[in-house]
C-alpha cells in the first residue's frame, strides 16, 4: 500500500507544472530503474509512466528558443563551445554518471549561471529519455506493447516536435528493446532516413543520433537496402547550413 501510494504520488509530480518539481520527480524513476526491486514495484504501474516519459521528452518553448530552433540556417556564424555540445541524452553509464557529478555540484555550491549549458547538461526531456533508457533495460521487450502505440502516432505526426520527440524515443529504447525492435526496422529505418532531410534541423539532428542507435542493424543488412542510402544522407548533412 505504501508503495502504490508513493508511486502514484511521484507519478502526479513527474507531470507538475513546475519543471524543476517535474525534474526532481522524474530522477526517482531513474534511480528507481537501477535498483534490484524496480521489475516488482514498476509492473503495474508502468502502463501510467511510459506515457508520462514520453511526453517529458517533447522539446519545451524555452528549450527551442535556448536551441535556437527557430533558425533553420547558420553556417555562416562562428562556432561556439555551446554548439558543438551534444544535446541528446547519453548512454546509462554516462548519464548516473553524470547524475553523480551533478549532486557533488550542488553539495559544493556550485552553479551554472549560463542557460544554455544547463539545457545542454541536463533537464526534463534529458532525464526522461534517460529514465526511458534504463527503464528499457530492465522491462526489455515487455516495455513495447506500453510504448508502440504512442510511437506510431509520434514518428508520423504532422507537428514537427511531436515527430521530434518520437524519433527520440525510438533512440532510447534501441539498446534495451532491439529485439523487440526488429521486425518495425524495416518500415522504421527508410522514415529515419527520410528524416535526414526534414525542413526542420532539430528533427535532422535527432534522427542521426537515433540512427546511430540502430547502426549495428543497419550494416547487418544488404547494403543496397539501407546503408548506401543512409551514407549518402548523411554525406549531406556534413554540408548542412544549420550547425
Amino acid at each position: 500500500v505504501i508503495w502504490f501510494c508513493l508511486l502514484q504520488y511521484m507519478l502526479e509530480r513527474t507531470q507538475d507544472s513546475d519543471e524543476n518539481v517535474a525534474l526532481e520527480a522524474c530522477e526517482f524513476w531513474l534511480t528507481l530503474a537501477e535498483q534490484p526491486i524496480c521489475k516488482e514495484v514498476l509492473s503495474s504501474p508502468l502502463v501510467q509512466l511510459i506515457p508520462i516519459l514520453v511526453k517529458g521528452m517533447k522539446y519545451s518553448e524555452i528549450d527551442i528558443i535556448l536551441l535556437k530552433g527557430d533558425v533553420e540556417e547558420d553556417e555562416a556564424i562562428p562556432d561556439s563551445e555551446q554548439d558543438i555540445k551534444p544535446r541528446f541524452h547519453k548512454s546509462r553509464t554516462v548519464t548516473l554518471q553524470h547524475e553523480e557529478e551533478r549532486l557533488q555540484d550542488e553539495e559544493d555550491g556550485e552553479d551554472e549561471d549560463d542557460d544554455d549549458d544547463t539545457l545542454s547538461d541536463w533537464n526534463l526531456r534529458k532525464c526522461s529519455a534517460a529514465a526511458l533508457d534504463v527503464l528499457a533495460n530492465v522491462f526489455r521487450d515487455e516495455l513495447l506493447p506500453h510504448l508502440l502505440p504512442l510511437l506510431k502516432g509520434l514518428l508520423f505526426h504532422p507537428e514537427w516536435v511531436i515527430k521530434e520527440s518520437g524519433i527520440l524515443v525510438l533512440g532510447a529504447i534501441a539498446e534495451g528493446c532491439m529485439q523487440g525492435m526488429v521486425p518495425y526496422l524495416p518500415e522504421l529505418i527508410p522514415h529515419l532516413i527520410q528524416c535526414l532531410s526534414d525542413k526542420k534541423a532539430l528533427v535532422r539532428s535527432i534522427a542521426c543520433w537515433t540512427l546511430s542507435r540502430y547502426a549495428h542493424w543497419v550494416v547487418s543488412q544488404p547494403p543496397d537496402m539501407y546503408l548506401k542510402p543512409l551514407m549518402t544522407e548523411l554525406l549531406k548533412r556534413i554540408l548542412d547550413s544549420n550547425k
